[in-house]
């Protein structure tokens, strides 16, 4: 389903770019990808951010094809925000991205020390592009162990 939405983005740029004629230099000009969400302290599948209290101050990252695009901070109430230009944003979607926070969850809550990363995929209307800002967030953030 993930790679679905990753291919349907993927033509939804390119197609503009060529429709626009623009070089990969004004590929940025089509618009911004903005990510947005709101990072759990918990452990688990799939951890429901209604009942799990926020992480503040956890570095969040997306990463594409293993290679880290773009960061941001988690504030007081375990929220961020990040944003790329289309550019970025195509070549990130082509290699697969992940939001990966891989600061201890120790530092949110002294008793989870189980030593990890909570990941999570992508979603979002990938077919609308309002007032040229894609917006998308977290899938559901899942923890994994070092051990997995």
């Amino acid at each position: 389903m993930a790679s679905k939405a990753v291919l349907l983005f993927a033509a939804a740029v390119v197609a503009a770019a060529c429709a626009l004629g623009t070089s990969e230099a004004r590929l940025g000009k089509l618009g911004r990808l903005v990510i947005t969400g709101v990072v759990p302290c918990n452990t688990g599948s799939l951890i429901d951010i209604a009942t799990s209290p926020a992480f503040p101050n956890a570095d969040v990252e997306l990463r594409c094809a293993g290679k880290v695009v773009a960061g941001a901070t988690t504030n007081t109430n375990g929220t961020f925000a990040m944003e790329l230009d289309m550019t970025s944003a195509l070549a990130a979607f082509i290699g697969g991205c992940t939001l990966v926070v891989d600061t201890p969850l120790i530092k949110c809550n002294a008793d989870l020390t189980d030593v990890g990363s909570l990941v999570s995929h992508l979603q979002g209307p990938l077919t609308r592009l309002l007032g040229g800002i894609f917006h998308l967030f977290p899938a559901g953030f899942s923890f994994h162990s070092r051990r997995d």
